[in-house]
C-alpha cells in the first residue's frame, strides 16, 4: 500500500531567506523614510535660515527710495523716485468697493477662505504646469504675492515657492485678511511706473480720478494688468488687456458680487475712451522750493536720511497761491518780453509766522535756453533802491533824521568820487526824508546813508534777515551790493511783522515710511525768532511806503506797502540789468524780479524797471490774493504827531524826536556841484499799470 507523499513544508532555509528578505524591505523603507524626514528637515531649516533676516513685509518700506513732498494742506506738490516710480498710500476704506473685489476677482477669488496657501490652487497650477510643460499658471495667494513683490528676488523655483509659503505663514499669523489685501492694493505695479491702486487709477484715468470713484468695468479693467503690466499694456495692446478685463468681470459675477446685467453693463464701457495715461501730474508743483526744501532737510537730518528715502514731507507753501505766483510771471515775463525780459521770480511768506506760501524760482524750469532749473530766488543780485528801506530805518532808529528831516537832491561828490544820478537825470532841491524815499531819489538816499553810517546800515540790514556781505560804500546805500531774494524778503518780513524777525521756513512735519515723525516745526515757534527794530521804528516805514502804488500807478488794489529797485550794470541809460519790486502787508510779504538770463549763467541787459514788475508781475498776484489778505497796521504805542520842521505840516515821528532832527538845510560834508534846474517829481497815476517807459531808469 503506498502511502501518500508528506506535506509540503519549506525548507528552513527557504524560511530564513524570505523572513530576511522582509527585514531587509521594512529597514529600506525606514531607511528611506529617514533620509526623507532628513532632507525635508534640512530643506524646511534652509529655508527658515534663509529668511531669518527678511524684513516683515507689513514694516517694510513702499518704495522706499521715494520722497513725498506736501503742500500745508497735504496736497502733493512732488514725488521723488529715483526710478520714476509713483506711489499714492490708501488705506483700504478709501479704495472703494469695485477695486478690492476686481482684485480678488482676477488674483485670488478665494482669499477670505483658505489659509496662506491655498493648496488646491497650487495643485491645479502644477498640474497645469506639468500638462503644458512648462511654468504657465501661477498658484500663489494674496499673501505669497504680497512676500514676493516686497521681499523676494524674482525666481521661479520649488525653493523659492517654499520661502513664499514660510513667509506668508508668518505674515497671516500676524496680519488681518484686510490689512494684507490693504498692503498689496498699495505696492502692486500696474505698468507705467504705477505702483499701487490710487497710483493706478490716476494714471490710467486722469488725475482727477480716485480709487473710491472707479466704475466696476474700470476697477476690472485694472486688476487685469496685474497678471501682466506689460503683456497687457493697454497702450500696445488693449485687445488683449480687453479680454483680461472679461476674465476678472467673470470672476466678479461668479462672486456673487455683480450681477450679470451689472457684468454686461460693465463689459460694454467703453474703457479705451476713457484711458488718459495721464503723468502730468507726477511733475513738480514747485520745483525750485521742493529743491530748497531738501537741502533744508539735509542740515536738518543729514544727507544720508535724505538720500535713503522713504519720507513725507509737510511744507508750509500753498498750492493755491502757489498756481497764481507762478502765472503771474509767466504772464509778467511774456508782457515785458519786448523790453528783453526772459526771466522772473515771485517770493511770497506769511509774514507773522514766516511760513513760506508761494515760490517760483523761475518763469519757466523746463526751459534750458535761460537756465530755467537754476534758481533766481536764492541768486545774489543787486538790489537797487529796494534797498532803500533799511538805509532809511537805520537812521530812523538812530535819531539821526526823521521823516520831515530835509535831505538834499543836488549833485553831490561823496567819498570815493562817488556822484549819483538819478533815473531822470533831474535833482529837486531840499526835500523832506518821507518824499524822498517815496519818490527814491537816490543822492537824498545816499546822504542819509552817510549821516547814519554805512556800518550802522550794514549791521542793521544784517539784523533784519540779509545774509550776503555789504560792502560799507556809499553806493550800498542804493542797492549795488548783492543779496539774494530769499534774504531780501526777510528784510522785508521784518518792516511786515513790525519789527520781530520770523525766520523763514519751509518745513512742518518729516515722517518716515513707518509713520515715525522725524522732524516736527509749529510755524511762528521757529528757533531764531529775532526783534530787531521796534514796532514804531518798523511803522515809520510802513506808514511811508503804503502809498508807493499810488505814486508810481502799480494798480493794486488793497493796502500794501512797496519798493522797486532797478539796478545799472557797466553800460547806461536804459540798460539795466535786475528790475525787482518789493510788497507787504500783515497777512502776506512778497517781492519779484525780472532780467534776462542764459543757459550759460549769463544774460543780456534789459529796459524794464521796476515799478514795471510791480504793475506787470506783482500786481495781478496781489490783486488775486484771498481777500482776508488785506489787513493794515494800527498806529503802535511810540509814534506821535507833530509839526516837525519849521511847520511844514504834520508828520509822525518816534517819541522823542518830534521837535525834529536837522532840520534846516544841512551842511554837507561832500563837495557840490551846481544845483540845475529842479525837474517836477514824477506824476501820481491813480489806477491802472502804466505805458513801459523807454528813457532811462525809473526807481
Amino acid at each position: 500500500m503506498s502511502q501518500a507523499p508528506p506535506p509540503y513544508r519549506p525548507r528552513r532555509a527557504s524560511l530564513y531567506s524570505t523572513q530576511r528578505r522582509d527585514a531587509l524591505k521594512w529597514r529600506w523603507v525606514g531607511v528611506v523614510a529617514l533620509v526623507a524626514v532628513i532632507l525635508t528637515t534640512g530643506v524646511f531649516t534652509y529655508v527658515l535660515w534663509t529668511v531669518r533676516d527678511l524684513p516683515d513685509p507689513g514694516q517694510s518700506k513702499i518704495l522706499g527710495g521715494s520722497i513725498y513732498v506736501y503742500d500745508r494742506s497735504g496736497r502733493q506738490i512732488e514725488l521723488q523716485n529715483s526710478n520714476g516710480q509713483y506711489y499714492q498710500f490708501l488705506k483700504l476704506q478709501q479704495m472703494g468697493k469695485w477695486g478690492p473685489v476686481a482684485t480678488l476677482a482676477a488674483e485670488d477669488r478665494n482669499f477670505y477662505n483658505h489659509g496662506a496657501v491655498d493648496f488646491g490652487a497650487t495643485a491645479r497650477a502644477i498640474g497645469n504646469d506639468v500638462l503644458h510643460r512648462g511654468a504657465t499658471q501661477g498658484g500663489s495667494t494674496i499673501s505669497q504675492q504680497l512676500v514676493k513683490i516686497t521681499l523676494l528676488t524674482p525666481q521661479q523655483s520649488i525653493f523659492r515657492k517654499m520661502q513664499e509659503a514660510v513667509l506668508a505663514q508668518a505674515l497671516e499669523n500676524k496680519y488681518s485678511k484686510d490689512k494684507i489685501l490693504e498692503m498689496y492694493l498699495n505696492r502692486v505695479n500696474y505698468g507705467h511706473n504705477a505702483y499701487g491702486l490710487g497710483a493706478a487709477t490716476r494714471i490710467y484715468f486722469g488725475g482727477a480720478k480716485t480709487a473710491a470713484d472707479l466704475t466696476p468695468g474700470q476697477a476690472a479693467f485694472l486688476a487685469g494688468l496685474i497678471n501682466g503690466p506689460a503683456y497687457y499694456d493697454p497702450a500696445l495692446y488693449f485687445d488683449r488687456a480687453k479680454q483680461r478685463q472679461l476674465y476678472v468681470l467673470d470672476g466678479m459675477l461668479k462672486m456673487g458680487a455683480l450681477s450679470q446685467q451689472a457684468a454686461d453693463e460693465a463689459a460694454q464701457e467703453n474703457i479705451q475712451a476713457e484711458l488718459k495715461y495721464d503723468q502730468s501730474f507726477l511733475k513738480s508743483e514747485a520745483p525750485h522750493f521742493v529743491t530748497y526744501v531738501l537741502g533744508q532737510l539735509e542740515k536738518t537730518l543729514g544727507s544720508n536720511i535724505v538720500q535713503r528715502g522713504g519720507l513725507a514731507i509737510t511744507t508750509t507753501l500753498d498750492l493755491d497761491l502757489q498756481t497764481k505766483a507762478e502765472q503771474a510771471v509767466a504772464n509778467g515775463v511774456s508782457a515785458l518780453r519786448s523790453t528783453g525780459v526772459n526771466n522772473g521770480d515771485l517770493l511770497a511768506a506769511n509774514p507773522k509766522t514766516g511760513e513760506i506760501l508761494a515760490w517760483v524760482g523761475s518763469a519757466d524750469y523746463y526751459n534750458n535756453a535761460i537756465g530755467g532749473q537754476f534758481d533766481v530766488v536764492e541768486s545774489r543780485r543787486q538790489p537797487g533802491s529796494s534797498f532803500k528801506p533799511y538805509v532809511f530805518e537805520a537812521a530812523l532808529r538812530d535819531h539821526k533824521i526823521t521823516l520831515s528831516t530835509t535831505l538834499q537832491d543836488r549833485p553831490t561828490t561823496f567819498p570815493g568820487n562817488y556822484r549819483p544820478s538819478d533815473f531822470d537825470n533831474a535833482f529837486l532841491g531840499n526835500i523832506p526824508a518821507r518824499r524822498a524815499l517815496l519818490l527814491s531819489r537816490n543822492v537824498p538816499a545816499v546822504q542819509v546813508g552817510q549821516k547814519e553810517g554805512m556800518d550802522g546800515v550794514v549791521n542793521l540790514a544784517h539784523s533784519m534777515g540779509i545774509k550776503s556781505q555789504l560792502n560799507t560804500y556809499p553806493s550800498t546805500a542804493i542797492g549795488t551790493s548783492e543779496v539774494t531774494m530769499l534774504e531780501h524778503l526777510q528784510g522785508y518780513q521784518t518792516f511786515a511783522n513790525q519789527g520781530t524777525q520770523m525766520p523763514l521756513m519751509s518745513i512742518t512735519k518729516v515722517t518716515d515710511a513707518e509713520g515715525n515723525t522725524l522732524f516736527q516745526q509749529t510755524p511762528g515757534q521757529q528757533p531764531g525768532i529775532s526783534h530787531p527794530i521796534t514796532p514804531a521804528e518798523a511803522y515809520l516805514i510802513t506808514d511811508t511806503l503804503k502809498g508807493y502804488s499810488s505814486q508810481w500807478g502799480l494798480g493794486w488794489r488793497r493796502p500794501m506797502a512797496g519798493k522797486s529797485g532797478t539796478t545799472s550794470g557797466a553800460e547806461t541809460g536804459s540798460s539795466h540789468k535786475d528790475a525787482w519790486m518789493m510788497a507787504y502787508n500783515p497777512d502776506i510779504v512778497v517781492g519779484a524780479w525780472a532780467g534776462n538770463t542764459a543757459a550759460s549763467g549769463g544774460g543780456k541787459t534789459i529796459s524794464t524797471f521796476g515799478t514795471q514788475v510791480g504793475q506787470r508781475v506783482l500786481a495781478p498776484f496781489i490783486n488775486g490774493l484771498p481777500a482776508s489778505m488785506k489787513d493794515w497796521y494800527q498806529q503802535p504805542q511810540g509814534i506821535v504827531t507833530g509839526n516837525g520842521c519849521g511847520g511844514g505840516g504834520r508828520e509822525i515821528y518816534l517819541v522823542g524826536t518830534q521837535q525834529g532832527v536837522g532840520c534846516a538845510s544841512p551842511t554837507p560834508t561832500p563837495t557840490q556841484t551846481p544845483l540845475p534846474t529842479p525837474t517836477p517829481s514824477p506824476t501820481a497815476v491813480s489806477t491802472g499799470p502804466i505805458p513801459i517807459p523807454t528813457a532811462s531808469p525809473s526807481p
